[in-house]
């Protein structure tokens, strides 16, 4: 999905369900993100596993800014929609490291 479609979705959904849904569902899909960069992580073949603490340290640099995204929406500094392209942005960067140098 691109960008454009990402926020139309989330614009949809908002318009649907409400905001508290759509930010339970943001969430439940960030989660999802987590697991499923992790799981990559193991699925590769043996070379890669020597690797293995660079990815690490992504994802918990990764998970780490969601925490704090998450903390400044509950402090209201920042909208549910910002909070969903802050993280969509910190998963691709880590994404495209790992394609360069991972």
């Amino acid at each position: 999905m691109d960008r454009t479609t990402i926020k139309q979705l989330i614009s949809r959904l908002t318009a649907h369900f409400g905001i508290m849904y759509t930010m339970h569902v943001l969430d439940q899909l960030n989660n999802l993100g987590f697991q499923q960069a992790i799981q990559a992580t193991i699925s590769f073949r043996i070379y890669d596993l020597l690797i293995t603490p660079s990815k690490s340290w992504l994802i918990q640099d990764a998970r780490q800014q969601g925490y704090i995204s998450k903390k400044h929406h509950c402090y209201g500094n920042v909208h549910a929609i910002e909070k969903l392209h802050q993280l969509i942005e910190t998963w691709y960067a880590r994404n495209e490291y790992l394609k360069h140098y991972g």
